[in-house]
């Protein structure tokens, strides 16, 4: 995984909030690149023990949306859907075409898709649990890794 956290005001304290969350699957480079071209101003700092206690708290908590403060930007679109994928529980799906209604733009369904599709912070924001109507499995991250994603929150819940 690759963990990108900047600071945010919460109440009057400071505290860390995710701001990007990829998975890494072939070497650290294409998604270092990923992540400098999407965040061109931040400053990448490996710092292990701010990962292992954000993962640690991720394991146990992540369907829990308090316990873990993330920091995302988007259009008003963007914002919407992934406030509707937040809502899915593990183990549940839906379709694109339910979540453009749930999102009361039913008629744009492709504009819904994309807005999945730039999620930064997979897994917080389960976008994996979108399905397609055809049975095709779409993921940024490749359709095996949904699969399993999909099957393991299944077999859990």
């Amino acid at each position: 995984m690759l963990l990108g956290l900047t600071t945010i005001t919460k109440g009057n304290k400071s505290c860390d909030a995710v701001c990007i969350l990829y998975f890494v699957q072939k070497g650290n480079d294409e998604a270092l690149e990923k992540v400098r071209q999407h965040w061109p101003k931040v400053e990448l700092v490996l710092d292990a023990g701010v990962i292992e206690k954000c993962m640690a708290t991720l394991c146990v908590d992540k369907e829990n949306p308090a316990a873990i403060d993330v920091a995302v930007m988007g259009t008003d679109l963007q914002l919407s859907v992934w406030s509707e994928l937040i809502k899915l529980k593990s183990g549940n799906t839906i379709t694109y075409s339910e979540l453009a209604q749930l999102v009361d733009r039913p008629r744009a369904v492709r504009a819904v898709a994309s807005a999945v599709g730039k999620n930064e912070v997979s897994i917080l924001i389960p976008c994996h649990r979108i399905v397609s109507k055809s049975g095709a499995i779409k993921y940024g991250w490749g359709p095996q890794l949904k699969s399993e994603l999909l099957e393991f929150e299944a077999n859990t819940c």
